[in-house]
């Protein structure tokens, strides 16, 4: 893949280097890691991600701040250090939720759930998440895909509720970006999300699940076997800003998305209905400077009304195939273009059933009754045209186009 030449060769020889290291508590010592791990425990006491990488630039250890008495974290806010967003309100919020924190099970908690963690300063943290307006303080991962991975990935996003349509591009789309070497990233929701990470997987290629809530919690549950090839497999990961053991809940959900845009380079929208939480997802990546793409979709559709909105709007761009994406990205890539179907001469009733096939479902009943067979003499047609690969049948004997 291409991209900046001088600062990209960099990276990549910081990843190469890095990625050496397999565990980040060998590497950092669990003393330096705990008080990451405890400061991000500290919630509501004011301390942003960005104050915090400030204040690890200038003392290059967590650990003075951790134990500091309320008098040395005061005198962190004079001169020399000058650090006056630690304030008096601040440093009581912080004392009284330390007291409630023990850093010294925190590592040994990770290891359990066989979890690891890279806080916002580490080396393999991801320079494209660093970067956006409110990074995570500490990522924590499960599964074996190395994290550079994520940065040449892509968030691919829509509708919980796809159509059979929506669904089938989203297999194919995440199936084709996993073949030219793209990590798709989504957040294991039911519907698109779900179709865009087994399509990834069933190219052999890299995925990555974005939860809300820690990465040891299979959410939704009825997701178990995609969680558990994506922790298993060694092109998957399961990623969250959540420290294990904690549960989801619903204002999790935005926070986490501003992730999946962000941690890539681009972000595609599959099907998103006008009031879609995908259509927020699409204005973070949008503000946070990523490409956005949209697949357009019938003006009929309701879940076609979001993507066709962001394309209207400009802040989508239009695709229709892997390709386009990769071009706009600047990406090499051996995918081939996606193929024309193969158009077959039908005659008699093969031709008569095939016309009132379409990409969304119609049932048998209902054919029967357009074409006037007997079912004996419809479900025969129905199978030489599957064999053709010309018809799909799916569950309830509803039928679409091959």
């Amino acid at each position: 893949m291409q991209g900046a030449e001088g600062e990209n060769a960099t990276r990549g020889l910081v990843y190469l280097i890095m990625h050496l290291i397999e565990d980040p508590i060998k590497m950092w010592g669990k003393e330096e890691l705990k008080y990451w791990l405890a400061l991000d425990l500290c919630n509501g006491c004011g301390l942003r991600a960005s104050r915090m990488l400030k204040l690890y630039d200038r003392f290059e250890t967590m650990k003075s701040f951790w134990q500091g008495s309320p008098s040395e974290l005061k005198e962190m806010s004079r001169a020399p250090y000058y650090l006056g967003w630690i304030t008096d309100e601040l440093i009581a919020k912080f004392v009284a939720k330390r007291a409630e924190i023990d850093p010294d099970s925190l590592a040994d908690k990770l290891e359990l759930a066989n979890v690891r963690a890279y806080p916002l300063a580490h080396p393999l943290y991801p320079h494209t998440l660093r970067e956006i307006h409110d990074p995570p303080f500490v990522l924590y991962v499960k599964g074996e895909m190395s994290m550079e991975s994520l940065v040449y990935g892509i968030g691919v996003v829509g509708t919980r509720t796809p159509s059979h349509y929506g669904q089938k591009l989203a297999k194919e789309f995440g199936r084709e970006l996993a073949q030219a070497g793209v990590t798709v990233i989504s957040g294991m929701a039911v519907g698109v999300d779900s179709f865009a990470h087994y399509g990834a997987i069933e190219a052999g290629g890299k995925t990555a699940a974005v939860l809300a809530c820690g990465p040891d919690i299979c959410y939704p549950s009825s997701n178990k076997p995609l969680f558990a090839k994506l922790a298993e497999d060694p092109k998957g990961l399961i990623l969250s800003e959540y420290f294990p053991g904690i549960t989801p809940e619903k204002w999790r959900f935005p926070a986490r998305n501003r992730i999946i845009s962000g941690i890539g380079q681009g972000l595609l929208v599959i099907e998103a209905g006008k009031s879609s939480g995908s259509l927020i997802t699409a204005r973070q990546a949008f503000e946070q400077d990523r490409q956005v793409f949209s697949i357009p979709g019938r003006i009929d559709q309701p879940t076609s009304e979001g993507t066709n909105r962001l394309i209207a709007d400009n802040m989508a761009q239009l695709v229709t195939s892997v390709p386009e994406i990769m071009k706009a990205l600047n990406w090499a890539t051996s995918t081939r273009p996606r193929t024309e179907p193969i158009v077959l001469e039908l005659f008699g009733r093969e031709k008569d059933v095939h016309e009132l096939l379409s990409n969304e479902p119609v049932h048998f009943d209902q054919l029967t009754e357009k074409t006037g067979m007997t079912a004996g003499e419809l479900s025969s047609t129905l199978t030489m045209l599957e064999l053709a690969g010309l018809a799909e049948r799916l569950p309830g004997d509803w039928y679409v186009r091959g």
